[in-house]
């Protein structure tokens, strides 16, 4: 059994009642239901401890507050008795660094950034690889030949997601045309979908027919505008790709039909981190056109469900890890929801491409490394 325990920066609690494992994890700005980053890492733990409740008598506590109160909820959550304390986000790397070096006896991992204390599992992702193969994606599929990106918050992290993007896109159409714009340059860019969706709206202005987001909680103004756009008139003759044949096979949803006549093509968002295609479903109906293209998927699920397993088997070693393709660490996302967009034939060459990269005969530039 678990039992669900929400701390805020104002509350402290003593346990009441015994249990085998105490879990807890401190979100990054964005929040728990980001439908990206930090629900990602949540569900992972929350499968976990789901699998392991027949068993064991399970906590999980959590907190939600901002960058600077992140260590305060990390000490509330250690002082509980703790075995693991899960940090999504590169902004929690100093809130870690301290508390860990405090409770030594407690787990901690951290994703996006690098603590050094011998208790804390650093998790870093190759996200360049996985946004290559959805670039890939957007440069063959592309009617227009303009594709979008919108970043979150302008740092080099989300500037690996953008260049991977773009060299992805240049690899399967070299006169391609990549649109990049960033939210803001401060944690609250994480946070800010009604700037997404104006940057998408001006990307779209300039022909991008697919917009890809990297951008936390602030990348559902950009699914909110391929949503509720739906479609568009391009000015420029457009390319002949696979996916108007796919577009034109599907059926439509009654908005669709009764907006978009003759001349449109539809517009498309790509998700991040968590699988987001359900997220284009505009009539609950996955056998009509959906807007989600595809997702880049980053498991940082699968990091929070491994940590968990590793705590409970005795097995939880700290350091460094580095997942990319070769780990199954990024990809993406292929389901009921968008497989009708995306021909077999260009699923079968992504794996091809997958397999070049994890064998080193395609290098994809890491933006961090510049």
């Amino acid at each position: 059994m678990r039992r669900l325990i929400v701390l805020i920066a104002v509350l402290s609690l003593s346990l009441a009642f015994a249990q085998d494992f105490i879990f807890g994890i401190t979100f990054d700005a964005g929040g728990k239901f980001d439908r990206s980053f930090n629900q990602g890492t949540w569900e992972g733990l929350i499968r976990a401890v789901d699998e392991l409740s027949a068993q064991y008598e399970i906590d999980v506590l959590e907190f939600e507050g901002t960058p600077g109160t992140a260590a305060d909820g990390q000490r509330r959550i250690a002082l509980e008795g703790a075995d693991l304390i899960i940090a999504p986000g590169f902004l929690q790397r100093d809130a870690i660094q301290a508390v860990s070096s405090e409770f030594p006896n407690t787990s901690f991992v951290l994703i996006d950034s690098v603590a050094e204390n011998p208790n804390v599992r650093s998790v870093l992702f190759r996200e360049q690889e996985g946004s290559f193969l959805v670039g890939v994606i957007a440069g063959t599929l592309s009617q227009t030949g303009v594709v979008g990106f919108v970043g979150g918050m302008d740092i080099p992290l989300i500037r690996a997601f953008n260049l991977g993007f773009e060299e992805g896109v240049k690899y399967a159409c070299p006169n391609c045309t990549v649109l990049s714009n960033y939210v803001g340059v401060t944690p609250a860019a994480w946070n800010d979908p009604a700037r997404a969706k104006e940057l998408a709206t001006l990307q779209n202005a300039q022909g991008a027919d697919i917009i890809y987001a990297a951008a936390g909680a602030s990348g559902n103004g950009v699914i909110d505008f391929a949503n509720e756009t739906m479609c568009f008139t391009p000015t420029a003759p457009v390319r002949e790709t696979p996916l108007a044949a796919q577009v034109a096979a599907l059926a439509k949803s009654a908005a669709y039909t009764a907006r978009c006549g003759a001349g449109t093509i539809p517009v498309f968002f790509i998700g991040v981190d968590s699988n987001q295609n359900f997220l284009g479903d505009t009539d609950n109906n996955p056998a009509t056109l959906n807007h989600g293209l595809t997702s880049m998927l980053k498991r940082v699920d699968v990091a929070a469900y491994s940590a968990v397993f590793d705590v409970v088997n005795g097995t939880f070693t700290g350091g460094t890890q580095s997942l990319g393709l070769a780990e199954d660490g990024v990809g993406f996302a292929l389901d009921e929801f968008n497989a009708a967009l995306i021909p077999e034939s260009l699923v079968a060459q992504l794996e091809e491409i997958r397999q070049r990269i994890i064998g080193g005969e395609i290098q994809v530039t890491d933006f961090r490394t510049l």
